[in-house]
């Protein structure tokens, strides 16, 4: 069964369960193979239909809460860019900093947003108004209203409703994506067809595998600094790498939430250690001398180097829709994402200009914060902590990777291919630790 119809089955199910026999099951499976449209028509399993009437919400009663994604959010977000925010805000100067910080938060939510109704516009089971199917093939927005798979139909208010039918009439006559297609690739197929599916495929391939590397070396590199270096790489990433591969084989990002959280914790305990070094440095100076410091940058060039150091800080839109298939109820993934953002922000602004301000009159950022470490037991919690974090981030990535590739090798998400989805996740995993190591070696 399609997951795009998933929602409807469940609330389906739901108005069937009063009725208390089997014979309901029956009828709902009928309705739903002879009754919808021809444009949404899906072979329908009758013993599933019946675990959705005893329970309507086992589909997604393993599913994330708002608070749950929201972590999850956070954490995709702060990675190890957060140790260059610093340097950022030595760069772009406070002011700009501050502003542009929540510009670019903005930016990406209004990305998110626009995937999310582009996704209301995709043909989804139609519904009657008082409730019931209407006839075969009658899909006339006259007599039926679109049942939305991310939330309300806002997208199309102030829509002339004659164009809005056509766009509807011009969707449904184009032929159905190919199985094991992705929400993002079913999205890409109605707006650009087979073209832009294969293009959005090798794009979003290689943005996961490069974040991946990038994560691996990133390890690597905070290990190879430590006194617990063991001077081989290979031995170095083993226990990262292990963290890496055995919460690659979660079900869904739902279940990495918790895993966020102690993400999430590991970077603010890497900035309490940071701020406590440089409180011990200055006190409070920084802080009084706070407006002395530049609010805006001295030169393009320097604007420049803000700009590439706080545009990595945010990364929503391509994950939004995972996201939302990881939830209890999808339609709350908007709030998610904003309470997610907003997290972020607050952070980000603590960690830049707090951490700038603080250190000011000792120390001068021209890159990362653990420039400004000494090189003893600090240096090594804070590296300790950025390796964990990572290692807890890169199977939000893999996961996602995984279900891309799964879905090109035709394996659906059913329990008997749980082996095949694991081996995939694997797979990813090992490849990008090999490169890592070659990239790191260079």
């Amino acid at each position: 069964m399609s997951p795009r119809n998933n929602d409807y089955m469940v609330s389906q199910a739901s108005s069937y369960s009063d009725e208390g026999s089997s014979s309901a099951a029956g009828s709902f499976a009928t309705s739903l193979s002879t009754e919808q449209p021809e444009c949404c028509k899906t072979p329908v399993d009758a013993n599933e239909i019946e675990a959705l009437l005893e329970d309507p919400t086992h589909a997604k009663s393993d599913g994330a809460n708002v608070f749950q994604t929201s972590l999850n959010v956070g954490k995709l977000c702060m990675g190890t860019g957060t140790l260059a925010l610093p340097f950022a805000a030595e760069k772009g100067g406070l002011l700009l900093n501050a502003v542009g910080l929540g510009l670019i938060g903005l930016w990406n939510y209004y990305s998110a947003k626009c995937l999310l109704r582009c996704l209301d516009n995709l043909p989804q089971i139609d519904e009657v108004k008082d409730g019931r199917r209407g006839g075969e093939g009658n899909c006339s927005m006259t007599e039926m209203e679109q049942q939305p798979l991310y939330g309300t139909m806002e997208s199309s208010s102030g829509i002339n409703e004659e164009l809005r039918n056509d766009s509807y009439a011009e969707i449904r006559s184009l032929p159905p994506p190919p199985d094991g297609t992705t929400t993002y690739g079913v999205v890409a197929w109605y707006a650009s067809g087979p073209r832009g599916l294969m293009a959005l495929d090798m794009l979003m391939i290689m943005l996961f595998f490069g974040i991946l590397i990038a994560y691996e070396v990133a390890m690597q590199s905070f290990i190879n600094d430590t006194p617990l270096t063991t001077g081989s790489s290979r031995v170095d990433l083993l226990i990262p790498s292990v963290i890496v591969a055995l919460l690659s084989c979660a079900p869904d990002l739902g279940f990495l939430s918790k895993f966020s959280g102690m993400g999430l914790l590991a970077v603010v305990l890497s900035f309490v250690v940071i701020a406590l070094q440089g409180f011990q440095e200055n006190g409070f100076s920084g802080f009084r001398d706070a407006f002395d410091l530049n609010l805006w940058p001295a030169s393009l060039s320097e604007a420049s180097s803000w700009f590439g150091v706080v545009v990595f800080g945010y990364g929503v839109a391509p994950f939004v829709f995972n996201f939302r298939e990881s939830m209890t109820n999808p339609h709350q993934v908007d709030l998610a994402v904003q309470i997610g953002l907003f997290l972020v922000y607050v952070g980000y602004i603590i960690m830049s200009n707090g951490i700038r301000v603080l250190f000011s009159p000792s120390h001068i950022f021209d890159g990362d914060v653990l420039q400004a470490m000494p090189n003893n037991w600090i240096s090594l919690i804070v590296r300790l902590f950025m390796t964990f974090m990572v290692s807890v981030t890169a199977p939000l990535i893999v996961l996602p990777c995984g279900e891309l590739i799964e879905g090109k090798l035709g394996i659906d998400n059913t329990q008997h291919s749980l082996h095949k989805r694991i081996f995939v996740r694997l797979a990813v995993c090992v490849i990008c630790t090999l490169f890592s190591e070659f990239l790191g070696s260079g």
